[in-house]
């Protein structure tokens, strides 16, 4: 379905399934849609600033270039996503399952990634200032400045002992 550069702003549609569609640049400003099913859907340069999407099933979506500017995904299965160069600032991505996610030079300035699932991802180049990794799986993950995690280690808040 060719749904791209349409304007679905503040729309309420909980749970609803569109799998495989181009919504490509499309407005989803403050849209409600916990629990929706994006599967391999083109968001790309999409707008979702404030969209509610907690629980939602994102597998390979693209959301390249796309604005999650305070976002609600928390728990949403994101495996696989194109996140590149995304603004995710003040995003709640607690407990998402990010594992294999593109998130190559994105803005995560001020987002909660706290118990996500990061296995895999590529972070290189993106902004974590500010940002909540607390009990954040990060094995074989590429981080910002290209270092790989290849072991398990506990993220330590600054000035903690």
């Amino acid at each position: 379905m060719d749904l791209h550069h349409l304007s679905f702003k503040d729309i309420k549609v909980p749970f609803i399934e569109l799998v495989e569609c181009n919504l490509k640049g499309a407005n989803l400003t403050g849209a409600f849609l916990p629990g929706a099913v994006l599967n391999r859907t083109i968001l790309r340069k999409a707008n979702l600033h404030r969209a509610n999407l907690i629980g939602a099933n994102l597998f390979r979506v693209d959301l390249s270039a796309a604005n999650l500017y305070q976002a609600l995904l928390s728990g949403s299965l994101m495996t696989g996503a194109n996140l590149s160069q995304a603004q995710l600032v003040g995003t709640s991505l607690s407990g998402c399952d990010l594992r294999g996610a593109n998130l190559q030079r994105a803005n995560l300035r001020g987002a909660s990634l706290n118990q996500a699932n990061l296995q895999g991802a590529d972070l290189r180049n993106a902004d974590l200032t500010g940002t909540d990794l607390t009990g954040a799986n990060l094995l074989g993950t590429l981080m910002p400045d290209a270092t790989y995690i290849d072991y398990g280690f506990d993220l330590l808040m600054a000035g903690a002992d």
